[in-house]
């Protein structure tokens, strides 16, 4: 007979349990921003352009944590979604810098509310202090897990 409570199976697996977090949280992203016409890893790339307009491709490539080839196809959509814009970087022309639009600017402020909501759903899941633990150990695995 098999033990089928949460320690067998995929549960003993701090990947699997990690997936299923992240799972949960691409849906809420999916679900809440799909009216915008944005996918999660589009208001990612907002995110970061909300914080610092105009960025060199390859620092918001780095920011981001995304290869240059992956972000080349992220923006040629949204690009056409109407949300960024590239330009000819004039210090270098061999490098673009990445620009929002007036709709992402529209919106920003709406989208960026969504994902607080959820930041502040998952913060009253833990105490202060343990909540701060929790975020060094995810800034830890990000940083060692290769």
């Amino acid at each position: 007979m098999h033990n089928k409570d949460s320690t067998g199976g995929p549960n003993r697996y701090i990947c699997y349990k990690l997936g299923k977090v992240m799972r949960k949280i691409q849906r809420y992203y999916e679900n809440n921003l799909s009216s915008y016409g944005i996918t999660p890893v589009q208001f990612y790339v907002l995110s970061a352009l909300w914080e610092e307009e105009g960025l060199k491709f390859k620092e918001l490539a780095g920011r981001l944590n995304i290869d240059g080839s992956t972000l080349t196809g992220i923006l040629d959509r949204m690009e056409k979604g109407g949300f960024v814009e590239r330009r000819d970087d004039p210090e270098d022309r061999r490098s673009l810098l990445v620009f929002l639009t007036d709709k992402s600017r529209k919106y920003g402020r709406e989208m960026m509310h969504l994902a607080e909501n959820l930041d502040r759903e998952i913060r009253k899941q833990f105490a202060e202090k343990d909540f701060a633990t929790f975020e060094q150990v995810l800034d830890r695995l990000a940083e060692s897990v290769d």
